[in-house]
């Protein structure tokens, strides 16, 4: 079987719960998405 990976960003946490979830789920491995800089919307 095919190794899966579950790769996220979440800035508020949501999305990093139901990728924590997905990947106990199917068996992935998980990895977090963090960006360099921060940046601020206008």
């Amino acid at each position: 079987m095919a190794k899966a990976l579950v790769a996220y960003f979440s800035a508020s946490g949501v999305t990093g719960k139901l990728a924590e979830n997905l990947a106990g789920a199917i068996g992935a491995d998980i990895f977090e998405i963090v960006p360099e800089q921060i940046s601020n919307p206008r």
